[in-house]
């Protein structure tokens, strides 16, 4: 763990080749996401994010994401959002997100990038049961990391891995989420 680090803090403060490819000016991405809600015990199995990040130099740029989460409520456990007291029929889940911040990326190599990222903003959850008594929107943070393949001149392949608090009414609800879709780079810096 301790090497894994210190490769990946080397990576991204530049200490990688200088033979970088070209940097984008922006990239949009499209992905497909499956996330655990380790409170609530439930997957959300259909997800999805989209992306866009405006690159500020070579290794630091500022992202935006909106996002959606659903399942089926299997067992419609209590979680933090929640009292007792469930109300309601309908057992589909959805969580949606729409955040923003910074990203730390090395463009060293021609084929890959490595990067991390931490996203703030609001996420609401709906669906399952309705909320007695509790908020169902809250502040939320994001820290996260992953990697875009490039397969074309503007085109790469991505794969990350999150992991996303949600905070209302005093507590946080925790999730985790893996994403793999499509990014395309627009412009060089």
């Amino acid at each position: 763990m301790r090497i894994a680090t210190i490769v990946l803090t080397a990576v991204l403060s530049g200490a990688a080749p200088l033979w970088a490819a070209d940097t984008p000016q922006f990239d949009i991405a499209g992905t497909y996401g499956f996330m655990r809600d380790t409170d609530r015990g439930e997957n959300f199995p259909a997800g999805w994010a989209i992306a866009a990040a405006g690159n500020i130099n070579s290794w630091a740029a500022v992202v935006a994401e909106v996002g959606g989460g659903y399942a089926t409520c299997s067992s419609c456990e209590r979680g933090p959002f929640a009292s007792q007291t469930f109300r309601g029929q309908n057992l589909h889940l959805r969580v949606h997100t729409y955040m923003a911040g910074p990203r730390v990326a090395s463009h060293a190599s021609h084929l890959l990038m490595p990067f991390a990222q931490v996203l703030f903003g609001g996420a609401h959850m709906s669906g399952g049961t309705e909320f007695d008594g509790a908020l169902n929107t809250g502040f939320s943070y994001q820290p996260g990391a992953g990697m875009d393949v490039r397969v074309g001149p503007r085109i790469a392949v991505r794969i990350q891995g999150d992991y996303r608090v949600i905070r209302t009414t005093g507590r946080n609800n925790n999730q985790s989420r893996v994403l793999t879709g499509v990014v395309y780079n627009f412009g060089s810096l």
